[in-house]
């Protein structure tokens, strides 16, 4: 009787295969760069798919990573909270998609809005069910999260060094995406040098 063969998890891009990246290694610190910046990658990936895959656990209703956060934040602090709130709280821009969200989560009678006359002041807050669940959620985070965490030699003293360092690096990316729109004819590329050569022929 042939054994059944346990799934392998996918291996770990070497470093050697991340720094032949030609265009985003050319340097040794852009190597660097970009090796950091799959992990970041990978880390966004894992993260999301932890928070769908923990919700699933204690609902059957389906959400994406993205939808259990933004559900997440709603019902933090009890209070409800208008779009731009949720938005800025996310660090997100794209209204559209938190607007479709809201819309999925309320079909799903986990959020409900307060039902202000006017749309831009109109607030979003859990229902009794969103509560229930989202209770359940942070139980099921507590009991399995932390002690994976643990035994990975992550201590709950580390936390505040980690968002520290998140932080960080979402401020200077956030600087960098400023950067890029202020500078983006300065940069170089096919694109914006064709864009400057339009110009002074119009000139």
């Amino acid at each position: 009787m042939k054994k059944k063969q346990s799934e392998k998890k996918p291996a770990p891009l070497r470093r050697s295969v991340l720094s032949a990246i030609g265009h985003l290694s050319a340097t040794p610190v852009e190597a660097r760069l970009t090796e950091l910046e799959f992990g970041l990658e990978q880390l966004a990936q894992a993260y999301y798919r932890w928070k769908a895959l923990c919700f699933r656990a204690v609902s059957d209703v389906t959400l994406s990573g993205e939808d259990v956060a933004v559900l997440n934040t709603i019902r933090m602090g009890d209070d409800p909270k208008q779009l731009s709130e949720i938005a800025r709280l996310l660090n997100r821009t794209d209204m559209a998609n938190l607007q479709y969200a809201l819309r999925k989560l309320a079909k799903a009678g986990l959020v409900e809005n307060t039902g202000s006359p006017s749309r831009r002041e109109t607030r979003y807050r859990v229902t009794a069910a969103g509560r229930r669940i989202t209770d359940a959620y942070a139980k099921m985070r507590a009991a399995i999260l932390l002690p994976v965490l643990g035994g990975a030699g992550t201590a709950p003293s580390d936390f505040a060094a980690l968002q520290r360092a998140f932080g960080a690096l979402a401020r200077h990316y956030e600087d960098a995406g400023h950067q890029a729109i202020i500078g983006r004819r300065r940069i170089g590329g096919t694109h914006f040098d064709d864009a400057d050569e339009s110009d002074r022929d119009q000139s």
